[in-house]
């Protein structure tokens, strides 16, 4: 392992997915089988450092050891969090669009036409609650650090996934292209209303026909990794972690945002995709997530 510099706790979480055309609806055209891996961590003790809690209430002191007695600690297993929270090993990502991170639309494409679904969390995409304190009295700055993963055959279905990061009320969208994406919003869409006209398996604003609401997805581009080529990195300041009294909750949410141009079935099938989150010391050196 790397030799890296003493800082806070540090929590590592990998999500991968293989997409596969299949499936009546294509918005799509995908759907795929998600593997959630071991999470895992690499811990460095440090004075200030901070305490992680899985939605369920729950951490381990150490990858391997025994649950922690208090319900806080450095590590984060599947047990951790809620029931349908998280993908399960068998399941499926299955394309969903959000404009602003945290609310989610799904649509269907079936006869050139556009058909509402109903986008379901732990099932359709990742919702993870994390709850972080100092382990000490004092209130610090953590770090957050995302990353999306490709593969050698082509980063497709990288650049049509997005990481969001909700913290003390504020929601950042991370994805691998700068470019704004006209996300759906609408829930309800009239049947063989809204059609396909220029079959690139999205809704765009010229065929929305006075029905569906698009609003622009703004987000923050990640940018290459230096030692990883089928990577890429982002990172976001979370101030005011509160001491060991109190608690503040991080959300993260992972989907593949069906409304992304680079969303298609021929763009999509059998690429591979991971995605990487860990928390760190605001005041270190900037750690990537693995």
């Amino acid at each position: 392992m790397a030799k890296r510099k003493i800082g806070l706790s540090i929590i590592v979480l990998i999500v991968a997915a293989t997409t596969m055309v299949s499936g009546t609806y294509a918005w799509f055209l995908v759907g795929g089988f998600a593997e959630l891996f071991d999470l895992g961590f690499d811990v460095i003790e440090a004075g200030g450092g901070i305490e992680i809690q899985g939605s369920a209430a729950k951490a381990y002191v150490a990858e391997g050891g025994e649950a922690s007695s208090t319900g806080w600690g450095a590590y984060l297993d599947r047990d951790c969090f809620n029931e349908g929270e998280i993908i399960a090993a068998d399941g499926k990502y299955a394309p969903v669009s959000s404009a602003d991170g945290s609310t989610f639309t799904k649509v269907g494409l079936e006869g050139g036409y556009f058909a509402s679904l109903t986008p379901e969390m732990g099932k359709d995409y990742n919702e993870l609650r994390i709850k972080i304190r100092s382990t000490t009295a004092e209130a610090v700055t953590a770090r957050i650090n995302v990353a999306l993963t490709g593969n050698d055959n082509g980063h497709e279905a990288v650049n049509a996934a997005r990481i969001s990061v909700t913290y003390a009320g504020n929601t950042t969208i991370f994805a691998v292209a700068g470019d704004s994406t006209q996300a759906v919003t609408t829930s309800e869409i009239p049947a063989a209303t809204v059609i396909d006209s220029n079959g690139n398996s999205i809704i765009d604003s010229e065929e929305t026909q006075g029905v569906v609401s698009l609003s622009s997805q703004s987000v923050t581009e990640l940018t290459a990794s230096a030692a990883d080529a089928n990577k890429y990195e982002g990172t976001l300041e979370l101030a005011n972690v509160p001491g060991n009294t109190g608690s503040e909750e991080v959300i993260v949410r992972i989907w593949i945002e069906g409304n992304d141009t680079d969303c298609t079935g021929e763009k999509l099938s059998a690429k591979h995709l991971a995605a990487s989150i860990s928390f760190g010391s605001a005041s270190e050196e900037e750690t990537p997530a693995a």
